[in-house]
C-alpha cells in the first residue's frame, strides 16, 4: 500500500509500505475512502510537536471495513465507518509518531484501527464520505469548544479564526442554541463560508476594530462566549476586547508556539478560559452524524477542493503554504 511519511522538517513523500494486518482480537483494518489535511499536520510536519522522524502522517478518515479481528461484534466487512483520531486507552493518535502512540498515518490506502468497537462509529447511509469525515476531528473539536464557552442558550458566540476548526465551531453553535454567532479572521473569502454555515456576524480586522464591532454587534454589554481557533497573539489579545463582564473563552488551536496572555485584564473582567482539544466520544461522533442525517448539520462547504490520493504531496504542500482560496482539500481514492 502507499502511505505519507514525514522523514525531516518540511520532507514528506507517498511511499510504498505493507498493508496493514490485524495484530490484536481487537483491532480492525479499515480501507480509507477519504483522508485529508489538519493545521496539527502542518505542525508535526514542521517540527513544532516533537516526534522521532520517519512517521506516517494524518489522523482524519472514513473508510470501509476491510478485516476484523476475532473479537469485533460491532462490524462487519464492508462497512462504512468514521474513525476517532485516536483511540484513548493509551493515548495514541493517528499519525503522530512514537511519541503519541506510534499508530499508522490516515494519509494511507490502509490503516489498523486498535480498540475498534471505540475507535469507529458507522456512517449512516444517507451521508457522505466528505460530511463524515469533517465529523472526527473538526465538528468534534468545535462543538467541544462551543459546549465549554457557551452557559445557556441564548448567548452571544464570537469565534476568532474561521479554518477548518473555526468553520465548525461556527456549525455546531447551533446545537447549543446561541442567539448570535460573530465570526472574525483576515481572510475575506473564508469569512464568506462562515457565513453559509452560520454565521450572523463577519468582522475582518483589516478593516475594522474587532472589540469597536463586537460591541456596536451587542449594544455595549461584549459576547458571553469566546471560542478562539486561532491561537495567534492578536486573537489571544483581542478577547478582553470582545469578552462581556464574566464571559467564557475556549481555545481549541493549537498555537505555534509560547504566547503571552494579559492575564490582568482577563481577570479584571472575570473571564474563565478553558483550553483543549477534541473530545471524540463515540456519543458525540453519533449525534454530530445524527445532527448530519436528519438535515440539522451540513459540513460540506468546509471542503474547498477535492483531490486525487495520487496528488497529495502536492496537496500537502500547497496546505502549507496556504494557497489561495484553500480551505481544507477532501482526498480521495479512486
Amino acid at each position: 500500500m502507499r502511505h505519507v511519511v514525514v522523514e525531516n522538517v518540511n520532507q514528506f513523500s507517498l511511499k510504498e509500505a505493507p498493508e496493514p494486518t490485524i495484530q490484536f482480537p481487537t483491532d480492525v483494518i479499515v480501507k480509507v475512502s477519504a483522508t485529508t489535511i489538519c493545521g496539527s499536520d502542518v505542525h508535526l510536519i514542521l517540527g513544532e510537536v516533537k516526534t522521532p522522524w520517519g512517521f506516517p502522517l494524518g489522523h482524519e478518515f472514513v473508510g470501509t471495513i476491510h478485516d476484523v479481528g476475532s473479537d469485533i461484534r460491532s462490524f462487519k466487512l464492508g462497512d462504512r465507518v468514521l474513525a476517532s483520531p485516536g483511540y484513548c486507552e493509551k493515548f495514541g493518535i493517528f499519525g503522530h509518531g512514537q511519541n503519541l502512540g506510534d499508530l499508522g498515518g490516515a494519509q494511507a490506502e490502509f490503516v489498523r484501527v486498535p480498540c475498534a468497537t471505540n475507535t469507529l462509529s458507522p456512517i449512516p447511509g444517507s451521508v457522505s464520505d466528505a460530511q463524515a469525515l469533517a465529523v472526527g476531528d473538526m465538528l468534534c473539536t468545535g462543538w467541544t469548544g462551543v459546549e465549554r464557552a457557551v452557559d445557556a442558550p441564548g448567548a452571544t458566540l464570537v469565534v476568532f479564526g474561521v479554518g477548518p476548526v473555526g468553520l465548525c465551531t461556527i456549525h455546531a453553535a447551533r446545537l447549543q442554541k446561541v442567539s448570535k454567532v460573530i465570526a472574525i479572521d483576515v481572510i475575506a473569502d473564508r469569512l464568506e463560508v462562515a457565513k453559509i454555515l452560520g454565521a450572523d456576524h463577519t468582522i475582518n480586522p483589516t478593516s475594522e476594530d474587532v472589540g469597536d464591532a463586537v460591541m456596536r454587534l451587542t449594544d455595549g454589554r461584549g459576547a458571553e462566549a469566546i471560542v478562539d481557533a486561532a491561537g495567534v497573539k492578536n486573537s489571544i489579545n483581542s478577547w478582553c476586547s470582545v469578552a462581556a463582564l464574566g464571559a467564557k473563552v475556549s481555545l481549541v488551536a493549537v498555537p505555534s508556539g509560547p504566547i503571552e496572555m494579559p492575564l490582568s485584564e482577563l481577570q479584571t473582567k472575570s473571564v474563565t478560559m478553558w483550553a483543549g482539544l477534541a473530545d471524540p466520544t463515540q456519543a458525540r461522533r453519533e449525534t454530530l452524524l445524527e445532527a448530519i442525517r436528519n438535515g440539522t448539520l451540513n459540513p460540506s462547504a468546509i471542503f474547498s477542493e477535492t483531490v486525487s490520493f495520487d496528488k497529495i504531496e502536492t496537496s500537502l504542500q500547497e496546505f502549507i503554504s496556504r494557497k489561495p482560496g484553500l480551505i481544507k482539500p477532501l482526498i480521495v481514492f479512486n
